[in-house]
């Protein structure tokens, strides 16, 4: 299963630049995960832009949805490499939940944890 970091949602969602190359990745992987706190964040975007709610519903019913724990904050408390604790907890799940890769378009995060889980950059 691959975890998909929230910018990667938010890119298509948003219609961003790297919407197309960040919607490749999506059709592609078929198992794909996020957690609840990238629920969170990109009900966050559709609620502040005033987004149509259904299809991006529709959109997020499509991954698995994992939760957030107490250890995986316990994790990032021990791990965290500095500048995005949030990175560190989206890591931590997705290595709790057994998900083999982990894709962002986030280039420093790219680089902070890579000898914990292979990481996908999006360019």
């Amino acid at each position: 299963m691959i975890f998909i970091d929230a910018n990667i949602l938010l890119e298509v969602i948003l219609k961003r630049v790297r919407a197309k190359a960040c919607e490749q990745l999506l059709i592609n992987d078929k198992n794909k995960a996020i957690s609840t706190l990238t629920l969170d964040l990109v009900m966050y975007f559709v609620e502040r832009d005033k987004l149509e709610w259904e299809p991006v519903k529709i959109f997020l019913e499509s991954f698995s949805w994992l939760p957030v724990t107490d250890s995986d904050a316990q994790w990032a408390f021990t791990n965290f490499k500095g500048d995005d604790f949030e990175d560190a907890l989206q890591v931590a799940c997705a290595i709790r939940e057994g998900c083999s890769r982990f894709a962002t378009l986030d280039g420093p995060l790219s680089k902070k944890y890579t000898e914990n889980i292979a990481i996908d950059l999006i360019r």
